[in-house]
């Protein structure tokens, strides 16, 4: 891809899910022209999809990079400009570059809370001689944020849904792009045959219910078929426009509610929604996420109810949100960056000898860890579909990350690290096989649009 995939930040995010949606709707309009006249229609020239985004990249680099970003800054901007080696220059010149200047400028009133500077930029794309293209967008987004309201979440419930005879679940994460990668890889997966679906989170942009729809539901049903289950946690991408179009998702799904509980006699695997705290416009990017309280409600024990409770069941956990990570932080505590989340370790830690297994997404990677802090196995399957630039991340350590009572970081499995074609890490996805009260998990790796292969490596649980 010509450009990082997706910044931190709900308000970015909203506006790429807008953009993607006004994209979707003329490409139909088109499309059916076509149908009727048995020819391409001539279309008068617009902005390209990538000048409808260049005002989340406007803002996004910097920010990612820890400049500062005004109002100033922002008009300053050159109208051509090459924000990192990773991606192609941003080709914004002329009227567009102006038209994608005062769009930056108006989401980051947004993001600034400056409601009467947003007014008045909002306005100003509406009546200028910007495409009305422009326009549209700014009109999605803002349908979608009034759509948004208060976070819904759906307390007091207990969703125990029963495997059955499953015994193959397949588990991707970070996957719901819409794209051709996405859909290459979801394919490849197919090809295994799985029982079970499990989404660990994230439809992007925004988690729209156009998104929930296109990215997700219509590409699973045409590869996996009507009767495969289906399933998705709560992701903080999931949160950025509201809520609404992950509830969506949840009653398509038969889900219940963000949290769930999949269960044979052997076996049981308790998702979790760690999505619903991180959805803060200016601090999602450090936010230390941890599970919901609502008025008596507190999920953390109905996980540890689950898991007291699970006679000879097996445990095995499912989140978006990391427990742990080598490789970056995951969140901050007052200003001091972590290695682990001890939002979650302090749900768990006391039953933490008993799960056998914890998998995550969030972060683009694949990382099979070993025992760490009482947990026998981690693992984050977060490199579904969302392109990741070698430059941008490695294998290597973090430094200055604080760890669970100052030890060393967690280690990962060398065997089960992604290949690259020097530029794009590998996709991934795992497989869990399920036999009696013994499963074996396997690790894959899929090169974008490519085929996938399984790693040497695989753990029994």
């Amino acid at each position: 891809m010509s450009q990082t995939y997706t910044y931190g930040n709900p308000v970015l995010s909203l506006w790429q899910a807008s953009v993607a949606e006004v994209q979707r709707r003329h490409a139909s309009v088109q499309s059916r022209m076509a149908t009727a006249t048995r020819q391409r229609v001539a279309i008068a020239a617009q902005p390209a999809p990538d000048d409808l985004m260049a005002p989340v990249r406007l803002i996004g680099e910097p920010v990612t990079a820890g400049q500062t970003v005004s109002m100033d800054t922002l008009a300053a901007t050159p109208a051509k400009a090459a924000p990192s080696v990773a991606v192609a220059p941003m080709t914004v010149a002329g009227v567009i570059g102006d038209c994608a200047k005062t769009a930056a400028k108006f989401l980051w009133a947004e993001m600034t809370g400056n409601h009467q500077q947003s007014q008045l930029l909002a306005g100003e794309l509406k009546d200028s001689e910007c495409d009305p293209l422009w326009a549209e967008c700014v009109t999605t987004y803002l349908a979608y944020k009034v759509s948004g309201g208060a976070l819904p979440y759906r307390p007091n419930l207990d969703p125990v849904i029963n495997l059955g005879a499953a015994t193959k679940l397949a588990i991707i994460g970070d996957w719901g792009t819409g794209d051709e990668v996405a859909i290459n890889l979801l394919q490849q997966v197919a090809a295994l045959g799985p029982d079970v679906l499990i989404h660990l989170g994230d439809i992007y942009y925004a988690g729209t219910q156009s998104e929930a729809q296109s990215n997700f539901l219509d590409i699973c049903r045409q590869f996996l078929g009507s009767g495969t289950p289906l399933f998705s946690l709560c992701g903080n991408h999931d949160m950025y426009s509201g809520g609404n179009g992950y509830y969506w998702l949840v009653d398509q799904l038969n889900q219940q509610a963000s949290y769930f509980c999949l269960q044979n006699a052997d076996w049981q695997f308790l998702a979790m929604d760690t999505g619903h705290n991180d959805n803060d416009p200016l601090t999602v990017s450090t936010n230390m996420t941890g599970l919901v309280t609502s008025g008596n409600w507190v999920e953390a024990n109905w996980h540890l109810a689950k898991i007291q409770q699970a006679g000879g069941r097996k445990t095995v956990l499912l989140s978006h949100h990391q427990l742990l990570s080598a490789f970056g932080s995951v969140g901050s505590v007052n200003g001091q960056k972590y290695a682990y989340n001890p939002n979650l370790y302090g749900s768990f830690q006391g039953v933490l000898p008993q799960v056998a297994a914890w998998f995550w997404g969030h972060e683009h990677t694949l990382a099979v860890y070993e025992p760490y802090m009482g947990l026998q196995m981690g693992c984050c399957v977060g490199a579904s579909a969302v392109p990741v630039f070698t430059n941008q991340q490695s294998y290597a350590s973090a430094a200055g990350l604080q760890t669970y009572q100052g030890a060393q970081m967690p280690v990962w499995n060398p065997g089960a690290v992604l290949g690259n074609n020097g530029t794009d890490y590998n996709n991934a996805f795992a497989m869990i096989t399920l036999n009696g009260q013994t499963a074996t998990v396997d690790y894959y790796q899929v090169p974008p649009l490519g085929t996938a292969t399984k790693f040497g490596v695989s753990d029994t649980l």
